[in-house]
């Protein structure tokens, strides 16, 4: 009985690590703690390339698709960030490939400059 319930543990452990995997490529970031993700210097920009994939004006954020962010140890995600210059909405084009730089403001991150 010991045995089969070891086996079945080890199991559900490595075919839960390769859940994880199979997901690590794409992490959608939306309602999760970003609090143990800090910048080492908060004032610094951080760049990346990424895809838009849903504007909202109204409530000031942009969608994007980036790719890792080596400055911070992210890997590639998609997640919110929020546009404080509305002047760049005109770049944020849904399913265009931008290259952007945010920066840490508060509990948020901010877009700053888009190309």
């Amino acid at each position: 009985m010991k045995q089969k319930i070891a086996t079945l543990s080890l199991i559900l452990s490595v075919s839960a690590s390769g859940v994880a995997l199979a997901q690590s490529d794409n992490m959608d970031m939306k309602g999760m703690d970003m609090s143990g993700m800090e910048m080492h210097d908060k004032t610094a920009k951080s760049e990346a390339i990424g895809v838009v994939k849903q504007v909202d004006r109204n409530n000031g954020t942009v969608t994007l698709a980036h790719g890792p962010v080596k400055s911070l140890g992210w890997p590639a995600m998609t997640m919110s960030f929020a546009v404080e210059d509305k002047m760049l909405f005109d770049k944020l084009v849904p399913g265009r490939k931008v290259r952007f730089e945010f920066v840490k403001k508060a509990d948020r991150y901010v877009v700053t400059n888009v190309e």
